[in-house]
């Protein structure tokens, strides 16, 4: 089977360079993960940076209402 996917020039650089540092394929590398993934070997989560920064920004009362019932609503349709 033939697939086509998109991915990120600067992602794509990066694999490549290490698949051929390793002297793997690039496409080798995509099928082993995609087993993996398939088979329960590998999950795929998030990992928090280091280097990130929370900033607060005030908002009247009408706007935090706003924001308050669109977090609501996405939440209960999320659950």
């Amino acid at each position: 089977m033939v697939m086509a996917i998109s991915i990120d020039k600067e992602i794509k650089d990066k694999a490549f360079k290490r698949a051929k540092d390793d002297n793997l394929s690039i496409s080798f590398v995509v099928r082993m993960l995609l087993s993996d993934y398939a088979n329960g070997k590998i999950q795929i989560g998030t990992r928090l940076s280091d280097n990130f920064k929370a900033e607060v920004i005030e908002v009247d009362p009408e706007t935090q209402k706003l924001m308050d019932r669109i977090v609501k609503k996405w939440n209960e349709k999320n659950k």
